[in-house]
């Protein structure tokens, strides 16, 4: 089986404030130290070179599809998206797929 990817990208509100936005990014930048399974982890603001494009994008990579149920599942994850991502997204979109 090939690695299991996850990527995300974020369209946060309108009155989203540059604290929250910097909580956010820090809140991420924890997660690979607190899991010790995910494999690569990386995330960026958009550079808003093109309109529409979503604010903030994250990709994942995992060995398995339970690591990454793990990974969604776990405490200090799910903390962060109701503390963090929740009052300041207003657009998620996710897609998951096998990397060879």
């Amino acid at each position: 089986m090939g690695t299991f990817r996850h990527i995300l990208m974020l369209r946060f509100t309108g009155d989203a404030t540059k604290q929250q936005k910097q909580a956010l990014s820090d809140g991420l930048a924890r997660m690979p130290e607190v899991m010790g399974f995910i494999r690569r982890y990386e995330f960026g603001a958009d550079l808003a070179i093109s309109e529409g494009n979503p604010d903030l994008a994250l990709v994942a990579d995992f060995d398995s599809e339970e690591d990454w149920r793990a990974y969604q599942s776990h405490p200090d994850h799910l903390v962060l998206v109701e503390d963090l991502v929740k009052p300041i997204v207003k657009e998620a979109i996710r897609v998951q797929y096998l990397v060879d």
